[in-house]
């Protein structure tokens, strides 16, 4: 089943995902709710809050590892606000 990633604008990629979720990484294996409060404080779209909220809850040991668990997000080079 694919997953409809568009929030009405641009679709959500793993490099906007990245964006407003990697400062969660600055702690030891961050669980959904670090995610999701990364998220906030970076004033994230929904889709961000909507493809974390997808996620299995358990720590994540890197951006990779969540990236792995969204295997329908799509993966590309450019930020979807360039």
């Amino acid at each position: 089943m694919r997953v409809n990633w568009d929030s009405g604008f641009a679709p959500l990629t793993a490099r906007e995902l990245s964006d407003h979720i990697e400062n969660a990484f600055v702690s030891d294996r961050p669980t959904v709710v670090d995610l999701l409060d990364a998220a906030i404080r970076s004033h994230a779209r929904p889709v961000v809050f909507a493809a974390v909220n997808r996620l299995p809850p358990r720590e994540f040991e890197s951006m990779a590892d969540v990236l792995n668990e969204l295997p329908d997000l799509p993966r590309c080079d450019a930020h979807p606000m360039d």
